[in-house]
């Protein structure tokens, strides 16, 4: 890495994602700082810092994931860093994405929170993929605090880059409701292929989808389709989605998912649908670390997401664009 106006680079990897961490440090060429974060017996966290950050322009890497309390983490790593030039965050994941805007009475948004909080850390750049509404950025605070730039890049580009180079394995584009059917149609554009949408009915007792009542718009009889989300959490969507595809014809269905927020409900929800070949195949980016990661079914596919985070690492420390990374969906 070239030295910038801040300083020579210096990159710290949390505890969150430290194997993604490591393969973005091998692409940089460069060697972590060291950080040691640990629990105390009551598990609350014990940070320290254990290298030289002066005059350094500092990355801080971290999967801001609920699997522990990374943010607190975050904070108190930044905390540590005096002397440093500058210090920026690059983060694959940010939690509470689904919970932006008030859905019922009495509900408060705990995006707006960890937006803030991030805000407040002594970040003075950030940078953001693939967050669940294109409003996210604007939940941060770059008035009153260090932080001045917030970047939002999409990862979903590399499952598309991917989705065109196995072009001929794919008929068409099918959208899994009403909310994400205009990322899959302009993806379905990219690629030159039909794209078709679900419909959802449900019983109105129950609330339950009705997989036979429920209708597609569009042909995908006889078609293999691929569908485009950012998020995969406790699998329902892809669930329903699936047996409605393959009620209504559809050959195979395979997936394209940017986050995979998952819990043990989701490998037990997903995986038997991958083994009896509900789903054909499911691609994902791991911006978390996968739960039961040996126990996947193989149709499972992990894509890295190293060399592009590792881009947008670089620009930020030399000050370059971000224009060629962005995507519009």
């Amino acid at each position: 890495m070239k030295k910038s106006r801040f300083g020579d680079f210096g990159l710290i990897i949390t505890n969150s994602h430290p194997s993604l961490g490591k393969k973005i440090a091998k692409k940089l060429n460069v060697v972590p700082l060291e950080i040691e974060s640990k629990l105390f017996p009551n598990k609350e966290l014990d940070v320290r810092r254990l290298c030289d950050v002066s005059g350094k322009d500092i990355c801080i890497f971290s999967s801001l994931h609920a699997g522990y309390d990374t943010m607190k983490e975050l904070r108190l790593i930044c905390s540590s860093l005096k002397g440093a030039n500058r210090i920026f965050g690059v983060f694959p994941f940010v939690r509470d994405g689904k919970s932006d805007h008030v859905k019922r009475f009495g509900e408060n948004p705990a995006y707006k929170d960890t937006a803030m909080e991030i805000s407040s850390s002594g970040l003075e750049v950030i940078s953001i993929f693939d967050q669940h509404s294109s409003q996210h950025p604007n939940f941060y605070d770059t008035t009153h605090y260090r932080l001045r730039t917030v970047h939002h890049v999409y990862l979903m580009k590399i499952l598309i880059e991917y989705a065109l180079k196995h072009s001929k394995s794919f008929d068409g584009v099918l959208a899994l409701d009403d909310g994400g059917f205009k990322r899959n149609k302009k993806i379905a554009e990219i690629l030159g292929k039909d794209v078709s949408f679900i419909i959802k009915e449900r019983d109105p007792s129950t609330r339950k989808v009705s997989i036979e009542k429920s209708r597609i718009i569009g042909n995908v009889k006889g078609q293999k389709v691929a569908a485009f989300d950012d998020m995969l959490q406790e699998g329902g969507t892809l669930e329903m989605g699936a047996k409605i595809a393959k009620h209504n014809g559809a050959k195979e269905i395979s997936f394209f998912v940017v986050h995979n927020d998952f819990s043990e409900n989701t490998f037990k929800r997903i995986n038997p649908l991958l083994e009896n070949g509900t789903i054909d195949k499911i691609f994902i980016l791991e911006t978390i670390p996968l739960i039961n990661k040996e126990k996947w079914h193989k149709n499972l596919i992990v894509i890295s997401p190293e060399n592009l985070i590792a881009e947008v690492i670089s620009l930020i420390h030399s000050e370059g664009h971000m224009r060629k990374l962005f995507l519009e969906i």
